[in-house]
């Protein structure tokens, strides 16, 4: 079969019937038939509507696992393109049909080299990465029980590297993406009074600038952090002072020691925002997931890899380093491995992720397949 004509077709398909995290019910079915006809091993359900395949190779060796995302956004299409969602409000704005297409691919290759390389293939295609959940449900449904892999290889196309790029970095790659809820209780009453009031939006007020000063003051510039603020609930009236107002928001760091700070920072904000007032203040703070951190050896490997199999491709291998969060973190923490990036960037085109009129090259799917086609030969060959 012509590579070429496999993944655009795949991809098409894929793009056209997005569905959203949690919800990948017709995406599992396609992804199940398609390792089937290949000769894989399938197993579904795991974490959800994950499907994981299995490919016993032609003698003992390593076990790989190459694991990509299959849920959509609820993001109306914009694209124009022929093979556009035919699922209203739900589009594949972040690419994830295009990363399941390069793995389904890479099996395609395997299948058909079966008698050529060695070891074991395991293809993981995980649910609910949008919503952060389906790597944990995978894990506790008890993947690496049953398929402990040596080495493991996500794949995440991305718009800020030209198409026909590759993105590999050693260590840090992405955020702690946690979240937090903050509430200042005060006690309310009339606007012409407020000194009868302990004032709990003059409090908010205090806490954010409090929060905004201490992160920036109070941290290590060498290490990137990020503190931001999504919600501010409070009031009824422009003349009536709340005795509640609810602040919510985001924390992204690198480091584990420095997401703790982050949460000792907090409350010295929101205790002094609320002292200052006469009020009280709560804080919820959630650990979202850890940050991807791709392994020094891994790294080198497939960098080898690369550079003897596919030097016409370019490897970028710094400045790739984002607050993003991904749970691919949650494998990569069981499991030595790499997120790999694949570039998707066109000039001329909306190159940004989680937009409606984002829609990845076909070069990118032949870069993720030339890329995941020579690790599969380095490790299984």
């Amino acid at each position: 079969m012509e590579i070429r004509g496999y993944l655009q077709r795949v991809y098409q398909e894929l793009h056209a019937h997005p569905e959203l995290s949690q919800e990948e019910v017709q995406t599992a079915q396609y992804v199940e038939a398609e390792l089937r006809r290949m000769g894989f091993s399938v197993w579904t359900q795991v974490g959800g509507h994950g499907v994981v395949g299995v490919l016993d190779l032609g003698g003992p060796g390593l076990t790989l696992a190459l694991r990509c995302d299959m849920d959509a956004l609820p993001i109306k299409e914009e694209t124009g393109v022929p093979f556009a969602s035919r699922n209203p409000g739900v589009m594949h704005a972040c690419g994830h049909d295009s990363h399941m297409t390069v793995v389904l691919g890479t099996c395609l290759f395997a299948a058909q080299n079966k008698e050529e390389l060695k070891g074991r293939l395991v293809a993981v295609f995980q649910p609910a990465e949008e919503t952060v959940g389906g790597a944990q449900g995978m894990i506790e449904d008890g993947l690496f029980d049953q398929f402990p892999p040596d080495r493991l290889v996500g794949v995440h196309n991305l718009p800020s590297l030209p198409v026909g790029c590759l993105g590999l970095q050693a260590g840090p790659i992405t955020a702690n993406a946690d979240s937090f809820k903050a509430v200042f209780h005060g006690a309310g009453g009339h606007g012409a009074l407020p000194h009868r009031t302990k004032d709990a939006i003059a409090m908010a007020a205090a806490g954010v600038q409090n929060a905004f000063a201490v992160t920036q003051r109070r941290t290590e510039a060498n290490y990137p952090q990020v503190l931001s603020f999504g919600i501010i609930q409070g009031g009824t009236s422009f003349n009536i002072i709340p005795e509640k107002v609810v602040l919510e928001g985001t924390v992204r760091t690198v480091r584990n020691e420095d997401q703790e700070q982050m949460i000792s920072l907090l409350h010295q904000a929101f205790g002094s925002a609320a002292g200052l007032y006469g009020g009280t203040y709560e804080l919820e703070y959630s650990k979202g997931v850890p940050a991807v951190v791709n392994d020094e050896q891994v790294v080198r490997e497939l960098a080898q890899f690369f550079a003897s199999q596919i030097p016409e491709i370019k490897v970028v291998s710094e400045g790739l380093a984002s607050l993003i969060g991904e749970d691919v973190s949650l494998f990569l923490q069981q499991v030595p491995g790499v997120l790999l990036y694949i570039g998707s960037g066109q000039e001329g085109a909306v190159n940004e992720l989680h937009n409606p009129r984002f829609v990845v090259p076909q070069e990118c799917l032949n870069t993720g397949w030339k890329a995941l086609t020579s690790i599969v030969k380095g490790y299984l060959g």
